[in-house]
């Protein structure tokens, strides 16, 4: 497959995966189909790590 067809492919089910019109298994499973087996790390990921809980003092 053209790499840049690809390329395209695989932003469309990022996008797909950020507005939840597929179910997450879905869209992993699909980037790794077209990704070759490699799963580019998705924003959502990168976020939840980054959150922090904050608790105040009553």
């Amino acid at each position: 497959m053209d790499e840049m067809r690809k390329k395209i492919i695989i932003q469309e089910i990022n996008s797909w995966k950020e507005s939840r019109m597929l179910p997450e298994q879905y869209c992993n499973y699909l980037l790794a189909l077209y990704g070759q087996g490699e799963l580019p790390p998705s924003k959502s990921n990168e976020t939840a790590g980054k959150k922090t809980t904050s608790f105040s003092g009553c």
